[in-house]
């Protein structure tokens, strides 16, 4: 169902249990600066989170321009502005620790990208969990005609008909977000995808895909077209057969968060003790 901005004013929110608050924590280098999804938070990813600080490293994971307060405020938020806020949070984590791996979940993915095919000095590595580089065919082909057209959508909202594409039922509940898509920053997130797709070629560090194979959001098939295209002679892949599209936080989030644990690892420039 789509509402508009009187709707949203009056009953769109946060939903969730989970505290999805931006998370700073400190430990060694090299510091993981973690980007959530799309309407999300850093519920998304928390799994994946507290392992790195178990391992001893530290984190930063912000929340993305225009989330976690009120559905209105992302409507209007484009994917130049996401960049540029979040490449602050990348110079200020490179000033205090030197090193810094980027990792993305889904619209985080896009944006982590972009920031590693600038190459920023200290980069070890790059993390790209539910990758957002295609949307669902029937969300891409509706967006790419809006996009082609040059149509100007109103100030609409798509509201939710689940809270999260998890299969988890617990992790469904807990996993904080908006209640509504505002359709004018989901449009940018098509166009976010479009774009870094030729940007990829340019990533020459260390590269980790991940992906829940049962996804219905951004299809698992986005794994094998990240891997062909990036620069980098290294790059991971795992698709996960119980996860979805919140693969960071799905039944399969234990395995998720070692694998990005020993990459962070393996980058790693010494031995961290946990």
């Amino acid at each position: 169902m789509i509402v508009g901005r009187a709707h949203t004013d009056k009953h769109g929110h946060v939903r969730g249990q989970e505290d999805g608050a931006p998370v700073r924590r400190d430990g060694a280098a090299p510091c993981v600066v973690a980007f959530h999804g799309f309407t999300g938070t850093t519920a998304e990813i928390r799994p994946m989170l507290d392992a790195l600080t178990a391992a001893g490293f530290a984190v930063r994971a912000p929340l993305l321009t225009g989330h976690g307060t009120h559905p209105g405020k992302l409507q209007d938020v484009t994917f130049d502005v996401l960049v540029a806020d979040m490449e602050k949070e990348v110079d200020a984590a490179r000033a205090e620790h030197e090193h810094v791996v980027i990792a993305g979940f889904s619209l985080g993915s896009l944006v982590a990208i972009e920031l590693a095919a600038r190459r920023p000095r200290g980069l070890l590595g790059l993390i790209l969990l539910g990758n957002a580089l295609t949307l669902s065919p029937l969300v891409s082909a509706a967006l790419g005609l809006i996009d082609r057209r040059g149509w100007k959508l109103p100030d609409w909202y798509l509201l939710k008909l689940w809270s999260a594409d998890v299969r988890d039922p617990v992790q469904q509940k807990r996993i904080t977000g908006y209640d509504r898509d505002p359709l004018r920053a989901a449009l940018e997130v098509y166009r976010g995808g479009m774009r870094v797709r030729a940007r990829l070629a340019e990533i020459d560090c260390p590269t980790l895909v991940l992906h829940g194979a049962r996804d219905r959001v951004c299809p698992s098939s986005n794994v094998a077209l990240a891997a062909r295209s990036l620069g980098s002679r290294d790059v991971r892949t795992r698709i996960y057969a119980k996860s979805a599209h919140l693969v960071a936080a799905d039944h399969d989030r234990r395995e998720v968060a070692d694998a990005v644990t020993s990459f962070v690892s393996s980058v790693a420039p010494q031995p961290v003790e946990p």
